[in-house]
């Protein structure tokens, strides 16, 4: 049987959504998680390099630990871009914790402690990290690193 091109198209468009909906729910249902967090990259040189960066980023225990302790702990996170091996100028890093930026230009700036300290301890967090040289873009999802989980 032959599908149409359209029919192709919607077919995985509808694929990618039920896996990323698995993904998701795999991720809140994690072990003695108590975040769930969604790592975005973006302005990197190239969705490889967005995609090398997220995963160094969403796999680092030490990250991890610092979403169990709501800590807006930027400089783990530029860390773990530079150990990732994707191209980019440390000195152009933007990186925001729910909507507060952080860090800009790779350095602390100033900020609402506050608002950040909140969006950090929140059960669910977006941390957005922005590379600034390219259009490469990609989104991964983690959870904390909790003792609940060293127990499970």
């Amino acid at each position: 049987m032959l599908f149409r091109s359209d029919d192709l198209a919607r077919f995985r468009n509808a694929l990618a959504v039920v896996c990323a909906s698995l993904a998701e729910q795999m991720a809140r249902d994690a072990e003695g998680a108590t975040r769930f967090v969604r790592v975005v990259v973006q302005g990197a040189r190239s969705q490889a390099d967005a995609r090398r960066a997220a995963r160094q980023i969403t796999t680092s225990q030490l990250v991890q630990c610092s979403f169990f302790g709501g800590d807006p702990y930027w400089g783990r996170v530029l860390s773990e871009c530079g150990a990732s091996g994707a191209f980019f100028d440390p000195e152009q890093v933007t990186i925001s914790y729910g909507g507060v930026v952080v860090c800009r230009n790779g350095v602390a700036c100033e900020h609402d402690e506050a608002a950040a300290k909140a969006a950090a301890g929140a059960p669910e967090l977006e941390v957005v990290v922005d590379l600034h040289c390219g259009h490469g873009t990609a989104t991964m999802l983690t959870t904390d690193l909790s003792p609940a989980y060293i127990d499970e």
